[in-house]
């Protein structure tokens, strides 16, 4: 063989696996091969995921036990954890914590300890059914409201209503679904403390405390809702 074809065979050798590889391209252009589908990705006639809804009854001794939580919303949280704990006794179902339920119970609380009284009847005229109203709770014929003034613990304010009759019916009775529990930690004599019971609709409104601890910003919703001294009165 002459030395120009052995150059042209060289050279034919070394281009073939360029050749190839372009063919080989070309091939998987005009003809692709099937690709694993993403799973990720996202559909868009698919109909969209509502979120989870948030849980009515989280659970109460890991919100308490929060570093960044207060006096004020652990004696709140501790109070409805014996609610419902006295409940449970009795074979009746927990109470729902509501957040217009809870603004209507720390308000009254608020309300009596810095303007230094201890009843039912607010000090602008209100009762607790006016009180579910200016907070968005439908009016209804079942509502209820305890109220105590000058103790310290969970455990003696449970103690002391469960003791008399009118409070105790409250705590125990059947109909009541929604509850608020409120605290003022300037009592003359120590915290003042109202819990609001209500029945009438079905829709439950997230309180703040349980949404905070979901989202892991309990310390932020403290800054925020923090109760004012008695100067501010």
């Amino acid at each position: 063989m002459s030395t120009s074809r052995r150059r042209v065979c060289a050279a034919s050798a070394r281009r073939a696996p360029f050749a190839i590889a372009v063919l080989t391209a070309l091939a998987a252009f005009f003809h692709p091969s099937p690709v694993q589908a993403d799973t990720n990705a996202t559909d868009p006639a698919a109909p969209a995921v509502a979120p989870a809804p948030a849980p009515l009854h989280p659970d109460l001794a890991a919100i308490a036990a929060q570093p960044d939580l207060d006096g004020r919303t652990r004696l709140e949280i501790q109070i409805l954890a014996g609610v419902n704990g006295a409940r449970a006794q009795h074979g009746l179902p927990p109470l729902i914590l509501d957040d217009r339920l809870v603004a209507a119970a720390r308000q009254h609380a608020v309300d009596m300890a810095h303007r230094g009284y201890c009843r039912h009847t607010g000090s602008d005229g209100t009762t607790v059914r006016d009180r579910l109203q200016r907070n968005g709770y439908p009016y209804n014929n079942w509502a209820g409201e305890n109220i105590l003034c000058a103790r310290h613990t969970a455990e003696a304010a449970l103690g002391w209503w469960l003791s008399s009759s009118p409070h105790r019916k409250n705590i125990l009775h059947g109909h009541f679904t929604h509850i608020g529990v409120g605290v003022s930690m300037y009592g003359q004599y120590g915290p003042d403390m109202t819990l609001v019971f209500a029945a009438g609709d079905p829709a439950t409104r997230e309180p703040g405390v349980y949404r905070a601890f979901r989202e892991g910003a309990t310390a932020a919703w403290i800054g925020a809702t923090r109760e004012q001294d008695r100067s501010a009165y």
